[in-house]
């Protein structure tokens, strides 16, 4: 059963012969992918535990720490539990994921006499530590779990919402058109700023709170394409051929009409999604988006600003996003030249 359509496979066919927003596609998505599993790749909770002939999976499940020989109802620290006697001799054995630190971990441990956080990368900590001894590599790994997430859920529903309300707009036209219109100019004319303040000094800061604040305002831009999309195609000859045969109005609509009309909004999408990554560091770095301590570029880079001396508090935050930025303006340009319907295939 071919669900796509012939013009659609061309276009995805000319998308994937674009090496550079093809590959830029790939690498985004894998490592995104990739990021969901971090607690299993970077974390100081331990993947399994062998312990008296038991095994325990720790990065999956509570356990206190009376299961290992101690005598409190709390989470032992692991790193220490893995310097123990028992563990040391291989009597019972301890496994941590590839990087053992956690995104709130703190390893002032490891510093040398008279040496305070921030620390420059070494060996141990590829990017260094920030000013409460923390990895970077680490916060920056959830960290761009974090922004992605952001992203794909705030695009998911400014698409939602602006595909409805323009199409409504577009395909009634009339009254309902203007009605709808005039309310859209009255939120467009809310700063976002004003608005994230006073939800987070009602609700506090919180990504479910970002991410739904942000929601009211993101499909504004999106209703406008859609719009204009029912607006050219409420009256084309196919349109008016399935009024003519008595298809119901919501057949029109999803059948007939937005099929034709998500061109503009697959192109826009990559653009969306940058758009979202910069809003989100933006905020974090003027301290008006995801609360401490959730890992986050823009508090990263918010730390380098007050620190111009650690380098890498700025440099590889800078260059995280720098590299998402791009290879999603990759993907951006390769969808705009594959689906742009004045170009001949």
């Amino acid at each position: 059963m071919n669900i796509l359509n012939p013009t659609t496979k061309r276009r995805l066919l000319k998308f994937k012969n674009n090496k550079r927003a093809y590959y830029s596609f790939l690498i985004i998505m894998v490592t995104y992918i990739i990021s969901i599993f971090a607690p299993l790749l970077v974390n100081d909770v331990p993947l399994l535990i062998k312990y008296d002939n038991k095994l325990y999976f720790p990065v999956l499940f509570f356990y206190p720490e009376k299961n290992f020989g101690g005598e409190r109802l709390t989470e032992p620290n692991y790193k220490k539990l893995s310097q123990r006697e028992d563990f040391q001799s291989g009597k019972n054995t301890i496994l941590f994921p590839i990087v053992p630190y956690g995104i709130n971990e703190s390893h002032l441990e490891d510093f040398k006499e008279n040496e305070y956080p921030p620390t420059a990368p070494d060996k141990k900590h590829w990017m260094g530590t920030d000013d409460r001894g923390r990895d970077v590599f680490t916060r920056i790994f959830y960290g761009y779990r974090i922004s992605l997430t952001f992203s794909f859920i705030l695009i998911f529903f400014e698409i939602l919402i602006g595909i409805m309300i323009g199409g409504i707009q577009g395909y009634f036209s009339g009254i309902v058109d203007l009605t709808m219109q005039r309310f859209i100019e009255i939120l467009s004319s809310i700063p976002f700023l004003y608005m994230i303040l006073i939800m987070g000094s009602f609700f506090g800061r919180s990504f479910f709170i970002l991410l739904i604040t942000y929601s009211v305002f993101a499909w504004i831009g999106i209703s406008f394409y859609m719009r204009g999309e029912f607006y050219k195609l409420r009256n084309s000859q196919f349109v008016e051929a399935a009024r003519a045969l008595g298809v119901p109005t919501y057949k029109i609509i999803f059948k007939h009409i937005l099929p034709n009309a998500l061109t503009p909004i697959v192109t826009f999408l990559p653009f969306s999604i940058i758009g979202s990554i910069s809003i989100l560091s933006a905020l974090d770095f003027l301290g008006y988006g995801i609360p401490a301590p959730n890992p986050s570029w823009g508090e990263l880079i918010g730390q380098g600003r007050e620190r111009l001396s650690a380098w890498w508090l700025i440099g590889f935050p800078s260059l995280a996003l720098f590299l998402t930025i791009q290879l999603t303006s990759f993907v951006g340009e390769g969808l705009r030249d594959s689906f742009d319907s004045r170009k001949v295939d």
